[in-house]
């Protein structure tokens, strides 16, 4: 009996990160996906789970000759999100700051390229004992047709 207990127990934990995942991609799907018009979202889905202090960064390839729009997407409760677009060489293409937030941003590739998106999720201020909420940062690239 202790052992089934032991299982079910290590099963449930097992299933969090899938959980968290089916959320995320909830979320964008839900709230996020609409603001690509008239751009047609290519169904890639970058997501992640972050917390206030915490980073994360992708690359993704962008085909020579095809207008783009990439949207950055974060749950409110995270508040705006820093994030940039870099090139190979990490020279910023496009940046965006809580400061001044932009949640997209609409551009045309020359050559066919790869290209970094880095998002940073600004400490709350105060910083006190306050909760760390967790939310859904998703990056979405559309592209007309």
């Amino acid at each position: 009996m202790k052992q089934a207990r032991i299982l079910l127990a290590l099963f449930l934990l097992s299933a969090l990160p899938l959980a968290a995942h089916a959320q995320c991609r909830s979320f964008v799907k839900n709230k996020c996906q609409t603001s690509m018009l008239p751009y047609k979202f290519n169904e890639t889905f970058n997501a992640a789970q972050l917390e206030p202090g915490e980073e994360a960064e992708v690359d993704l390839t962008f085909f020579s000759g095809q207008d783009y729009r990439l949207l950055i997407c974060a749950h409110p409760i995270l508040g705006a999100v820093n994030w940039k677009l870099m090139d190979g060489t990490g020279q910023s293409l496009f940046e965006s700051t809580a400061e001044n937030p932009k949640t997209n941003f609409d551009f045309k590739v020359a050559n066919t390229q790869q290209l970094k998106v880095h998002i940073d999720v600004p400490q709350k201020a105060g910083g006190g004992n306050e909760m760390l909420n967790v939310g859904c940062v998703g990056i979405l690239v559309g592209f007309k047709e």
